[in-house]
């Protein structure tokens, strides 16, 4: 099939002839006043109107408040520093603000004039490049305001845009702004209308009508607000002309205030008179206009309390809506400003085949407020505590500092996501259980110090240590369900007790009782103290792999564990009865075993995750069974030295990767560097490092 190299049709109306011209107007805009460039001053003054002012701010606002950044992927770092310099945006990953500058463009500036194509159907702005320093830079996107465009090009086939001109008088054959030297943002585009939609046009026909019903509302009270003076001959009497005039010169002079008195004329009466019968009620009329406006931009939830119907779920239901159309309208901004924009910064210097980053936003529509429960939240599922690329995630979209020392992911081609060079695939269950099975065989005595990663099986002893402590967290986790039930059921028991009466003081004071606490730490105490005896065992076969023979003593580290346990139960119960009374605190005012069942379910959640608060508690028991388990043989059997084993990959932190090897000639000295927790002192990873003390025989 051979490739068509030009089209036949046509596309804009407005080279059509004279005939389709009416159908046009008919089609796409009745109103004539409304149709480009006629359109421009009405929205100019409909955007004054109070309640339209209140919809647009409201659009704005809440894009301008967003979180806009360059995405790095798949695009070299000359690339991308090229483009978020010369938009003024920074880069997704990089959280922490470059120092201010005045080259390039205020992108806060930029979009909130970007985003007046809300108001009139588009916005234009004019690119300039700075080829000082031997790079074409963005050093200007000049806004080229609605009103002063006398011509948009368009090509009568393709339907793209041209150009622009502003001078009416000069040629339009040919743009005065061509379009390869604008960027163009453009609301509701229909084929060849490169004008737009205004997010106001279908509040016009209401707008009109309530700046009539305004005016006219504003004539009646002061028409008929305080009623008309008339004065009344009284019955009987036949006034001459002289006394009609008289009586009328004094009707029309009465006023109000505290020195105000009239004296009438012989055979006449003062009254005020006001208006008899029913009138239209044009501040009503004038509420439903408005209504119909915030409706025509989804912004229902604006008149709530105007209306008979409204509730919460309607305002979420509303809110909803509305932000969905707000994702929109920001990801069409983003995309505009990234195919117009940056992708012209790269072409200046690198050419049409270089990848482009990508300008993106997130958050819109959000609250980053950061609030205690919202950070205990967090932890709780995990949010803080799991890998670096969904915790860098949190932090950039609640605005959160950086942690120190955490590695930033690599940018990769979109789409593709390449393994750490330090990372292995996940085993299969059936080759993790072989893996934990097969024997280890006796090393050969080596002349130099025994490496944990060169033993003559391929397996690390780090591998084999983290493999028992990932099967030991999974097997428990298995079980949480089942081991928790009862300490979920006590606590949603009392929840609902204290909905019940009435009395949510009571829920401040949720707690397990001492026998469901003790009944969790059993199997606690058994997953630990089982890991302390493979520990152990480890380190036998480490002192084998040296040639040297060691005793495993009984129970190893089995008293440490028990307490560790024991206080591992009693943090989970009492979080748990902190997410009790959290969750029905929520739910206040709702029937008391619909509480119950909310309260059940989260609490049910809360084991669910292989981290937060039950995950990570459990890690960290396992991780002092380990230690408590080596360590408890090495003080039986001393050796000629200890080093520091940290598997140093993305997840490690700064200090942990730094200790790493760092050998100590007595126990103690190993220590106190890594206490009876078994973590290094300085870890600022927390679970995410787990080293250990490797002995030298």
């Amino acid at each position: 099939m051979t490739a068509p190299t030009s089209v036949k049709g046509f596309v804009d109306p407005y080279t059509l002839g004279t005939d389709f011209g009416s159908l046009y107007v008919d089609l796409l805009e009745h109103v004539p006043d409304l149709t480009w460039p006629l359109s421009v001053p009405v929205y100019a003054k409909m955007r004054r109107d109070p309640q339209l002012t209140a919809i647009l701010q409201g659009w704005t606002l809440q894009l301008r408040r967003a979180q806009w950044q360059i995405d790095p992927a798949g695009c070299r770092p000359e690339v991308v520093s090229a483009v978020a310099d010369g938009l003024g945006l920074a880069v997704a990953g990089a959280d922490k603000p470059g120092a201010a500058r005045l080259r390039g463009v205020s992108w806060s500036e930029h979009l909130q004039a970007a985003l007046r194509a809300l108001t009139f159907g588009h916005a234009a702005f004019e690119m300039q490049a700075d080829v000082s320093s031997g790079k074409a830079l963005l050093s200007g996107l000049w806004e080229r305001p609605q009103w002063t465009i006398s011509h948009i090009h368009v090509d009568g086939k393709t339907g793209l845009l041209e150009g622009i001109t502003q001078d009416a008088a000069t040629n339009l054959v040919s743009p005065q702004i061509k379009a390869d030297r604008l960027v163009w943002y453009v609301a509701d585009r229909e084929g060849a209308n490169w004008a737009g939609t205004s997010l106001l046009r279908p509040a016009y026909a209401a707008w009109l009508i309530k700046e009539e019903m305004r005016r006219v509302h504003a004539i009646a009270n002061r028409r008929w607000g305080m009623g008309v003076p008339v004065m009344e001959a009284l019955p009987g009497t036949n006034p001459t002309s002289g006394q009609m005039t008289e009586a009328m010169q004094l009707a029309a002079a009465a006023r109000s205030g505290e020195q105000a008195g009239a004296a009438t004329p012989p055979g006449f009466t003062l009254k005020i008179q006001g208006l008899s019968g029913s009138v239209p009620d044009t501040l009503s009329f004038m509420r439903w206009l408005d209504q119909q406006m915030s409706r025509a931009a989804l912004m229902g939830m604006l008149d709530l309390g105007e209306t008979p119907n409204g509730s919460r779920a309607l305002g979420e239901t509303f809110v909803d809506a509305f932000l969905l159309a707000l994702e929109a309208t920001a990801e069409a901004v983003a995309d505009t400003a990234t195919r117009q924009a940056a992708a012209r910064i790269v072409d200046w210097n690198w050419g049409a085949d270089e990848p482009v980053p990508r300008i993106v936003v997130s958050g819109v529509g959000s609250r980053r407020e950061v609030t205690a429960e919202a950070l205990q939240m967090l932890l709780a599922s995990g949010g803080l505590a799991s890998d670096p690329g969904l915790e860098a995630w949190i932090r950039r979209e609640w605005r959160l500092p950086e942690r120190e020392g955490m590695a930033q992911p690599k940018p990769t081609a979109p789409g593709v996501d390449l393994p750490d060079k330090d990372e292995k695939p996940p085993a299969e269950p059936e080759q993790e259980v072989a893996a934990a099975a097969k024997p280890r065989p006796r090393s050969r005595r080596r002349t130099q110090q025994p490496s944990l990663f060169d033993d003559d099986d391929g397996e690390s002893d780090a591998a084999r240590i983290q493999q028992q402590w990932d099967q030991a967290k999974a097997r428990l986790l298995r079980r949480w369900p089942k081991l928790a039930a009862p300490l979920v059921g006590e606590l949603a028991d009392q929840a609902q007790a204290a909905v019940e009466v009435g009395d949510l003081g009571l829920l401040g004071q949720l707690q397990a009782s001492a026998g469901v606490v003790a009944a969790l730490a059993v199997p606690l105490r058994k997953s630990g103290t089982d890991l302390a005896a493979e520990a152990a065992a480890g380190v036998v076969a480490e002192a084998a792999a040296q040639d040297t023979v060691i005793d495993v003593p009984a129970e190893p580290g089995a008293d440490r564990v028990q307490q560790h346990a024991d206080a591992v139960a009693r943090i989970i119960a009492a979080g748990y009865a902190s997410g009790a009374a959290r969750t029905s605190l929520q739910l206040a005012g709702a029937a008391p075993q619909e509480v119950r069942n909310e309260v059940e379910r989260h609490l049910t959640e809360l084991g669910t995750s292989v981290n937060g608060l039950v995950g990570d508690n459990i890690g960290s028991l396992l991780s002092a069974a380990q230690f408590a388990g080596r360590l408890a043989v090495l003080e039986e059997n001393p050796a000629t030295a200890y080093r520091a084993n940290e598997t140093p990959d993305r997840n490690t932190c700064d200090p942990c990767k730094a200790i790493n090897g760092t050998e100590f000639q007595t126990l103690r000295a190993a220590l106190a560097a890594y206490p009876l927790s078994g973590q290094h002192a300085a870890c600022e990873g927390r679970s995410r490092c787990r080293g250990f003390i490797v002995p030298i025989f």
